[in-house]
């Protein structure tokens, strides 16, 4: 029997640009719904939220498009601000303190002050994580849908997956059958996308007077999606490498040296 997320994925096949940054999108809106309408009084979702110091920069303004935000988000960003007010008071006190030492010290001491106490660590864009899981699951689902006939017949019609998608499927097929049925099926799009860009730099020659069809002139803005992805899918804080396996917090790894 197929799940929701087989549909899912058949309707962001119908939709312009990757049908998976679709489906993340979609959820990624369901999620910081959610946030600010049901669990903008919890406790733990507060939390949560204030741990990693409110959204990202892409989630945030996510949510300034989204209807009917504002009152949620008041709540959530006014305890957000209340903290890092603290932050500054901590960080006033300690540029105030006067230095006791002499010499070297005292110096050290004084460019330390001035340069402020950092801000507390904190954890990824609760956003972030749920994508980063969904997405997963999302890819596996494309690739496993690519052998039945709708899910196939449903790709093919669509404008494929953007080149992060792209690379982050043929890792996770590990150059299975499905893997090749991807890379065909996405391959033919890219290049005729490429052609459609062509003919649309090729008549903005001045000799000629430009008649560009509605694929030419919009193809632009779809490669601007397919190479990049979409932001509030591909986020500053949407890391994949780089989290701790089983760290439910998402902190990154410390660099290696």
């Amino acid at each position: 029997m197929r799940g929701n997320g087989h549909h899912r994925l058949v309707e962001a096949c119908a939709r312009p640009g990757c049908p998976l940054c679709g489906c993340l999108r979609e959820l990624a809106v369901r999620h910081l719904g959610a946030v600010l309408s049901e669990h903008v009084t919890d406790p733990l979702s507060r939390a949560r939220i204030a741990k990693a110091g409110g959204f990202c920069a892409a989630h945030a303004a996510a949510l300034r498009k989204m209807p009917d935000a504002a009152l949620g988000t008041a709540i959530v960003y006014q305890a957000l601000l209340e903290q890092a007010c603290r932050w500054l008071d901590a960080t006033a006190g300690s540029l105030a303190t006067p230095a006791r030492r002499g010499g070297w010290r005292a110096l050290v001491g004084r460019t330390r002050r001035a340069r402020g106490a950092g801000r507390p660590p904190r954890e990824r864009c609760p956003v972030c994580l749920e994508l980063a899981a969904a997405e997963r699951v999302h890819v596996d689902g494309l690739l496993a849908g690519l052998a039945e006939a709708e899910l196939d017949a449903a790709y093919a019609a669509s404008d494929g997956l953007c080149l992060p998608h792209l690379e982050l499927a043929l890792d996770r097929a590990a150059g299975g059958p499905h893997a090749a049925r991807l890379v065909v099926r996405t391959r033919e799009k890219l290049r005729t996308l490429a052609d459609d860009l062509r003919r649309f730099v090729d008549k903005h020659d001045h000799r000629t007077t430009p008649r560009f069809t509605e694929r030419e002139a919009t193809a632009w803005r779809l490669a601007l999606s397919l190479v990049a992805g979409r932001a509030e899918v591909f986020g500053p804080q949407m890391a994949r490498d780089d989290v701790v396996a089983g760290d439910p917090a998402g902190r990154p790894r410390r660099p290696r040296r």
